[in-house]
């Protein structure tokens, strides 16, 4: 069978394996908080891949999946922000921009909102900020509506906390994956969001073997996820059904 033909097979297949979440989406979310119901219907009426053209980290040969920027992840971020129409997002940890262009494409289709991508350029050097610009302008978000920050997150975020104090309608945490960092992150960025925005967190899956995990801590940005929410009080759910899951926290 023609390699075409396949993948148009397996994205049929992730359709309609996606229309049974709207469903069963109360057994793939868990936890106290609940999200405005658009969020699942934006999801499924969405693309399966927002962008078809993105590109990936250089040197590096990604499968359909895309690997760390698999499209589900993408899509989900679309269907957040199209629901809740932040008007300004800041993303920590954008690599090649599997999350950011589901932030721009959505501001564009919302006609405002503002991102700000933040990343060291860790794990595959090159690609960030020249790939997630490259995959950020073929979105139709103005140049003049997003920036792209290049810096490590433990210097990056405390300056850009006192810059944005009380701004920041969502601030996305896909960084530092050990315990300490990603709680460092989350803690370290709380005063930009505002009273009732929301902290997303990926990676939140207990079940995953990170490489970051410790005897301490094996289940590194989960647990750093729960202490943050133990530590304020927050509401929080975890959606389940985006890789290696995304968790929401909003801020009160």
């Amino acid at each position: 069978m023609a390699p075409v033909i396949l993948e148009n097979a397996f994205i049929g297949y992730q359709k309609a394996f996606d229309r049974t979440l709207l469903r069963f989406q109360e057994s793939r979310v868990e936890g106290p908080l609940r999200i405005d119901p658009a969020v699942f219907q934006n999801f499924i009426a969405a693309p399966w891949d927002i962008l078809p053209s993105f590109q990936g980290p250089p040197a590096r040969k990604l499968r359909l999946g895309r690997g760390m920027d698999h499209p589900r992840y993408g899509r989900f971020i679309y269907a957040f922000a199209k629901a809740y129409k932040p008007q300004l997002v800041v993303e920590l940890g954008s690599y090649a921009g599997g999350t950011a262009i589901g932030w721009a494409t959505a501001m564009a289709q919302n006609g405002s909102g503002k991102l700000i991508c933040v990343d060291a350029d860790v794990y595959s050097q090159g690609t960030f900020p020249t790939i997630t610009r490259s995959n950020l302008e073929k979105t139709p978000l103005p140049a003049s509506r997003y920036e792209l920050r290049v810096g490590d997150s433990k210097a990056a975020i405390p300056k850009m906390a006192q810059e944005l104090r009380g701004q920041v309608d969502t601030y996305l945490v896909d960084a530092d994956h050990s315990y300490e960092g990603a709680l460092l992150d989350l803690e370290n960025g709380l005063p930009m969001v505002k009273s009732g925005g929301f902290v997303l967190v990926h990676d939140v899956d207990p079940n995953f073997r990170y490489i970051e995990r410790t005897p301490d801590h094996p289940r590194p940005v989960y647990e750093a996820m729960m202490e943050f929410i133990r530590r304020h009080d927050f509401k929080w759910c975890r959606v389940k059904y985006v890789r290696r899951h995304v968790g929401i926290i909003q801020v009160v």
